[in-house]
């Protein structure tokens, strides 16, 4: 058995997005099977260096990945910042 996996992060708006591809082959040859897929999402935090946000998205798949049942996501980030539209936050006016 063999195994080969692609990771695709991206940025949308104010959330992050991993999508995990897993591929296996039974055979030496022959074309693989998907053996998993899913993508995670996370708000953004709004990183500006390119390792950091990295860090951050596969810190977050690792999190999720190995929560048990009922205990994934990440919290939610506080509202505000540089996340948002207004860069002020989104209370009072």
């Amino acid at each position: 058995m063999r195994y080969m996996a692609s990771i695709y992060v991206s940025d949308v708006m104010d959330l992050i997005a991993l999508t995990v591809e897993i591929q296996q082959w039974d055979e030496m040859y022959g074309p693989p099977e998907l053996a998993y897929q899913k993508t995670y999402q996370w708000p953004g935090l709004g990183r500006q260096e390119p390792r950091a946000w990295l860090l951050d998205a596969v810190r977050n798949l690792h999190v999720d990945m190995t929560a048990p049942p009922g205990r994934r996501g990440v919290p939610g980030v506080p509202m505000g910042g540089p996340h948002t539209i207004s860069g002020s936050g989104d209370g009072g006016l």
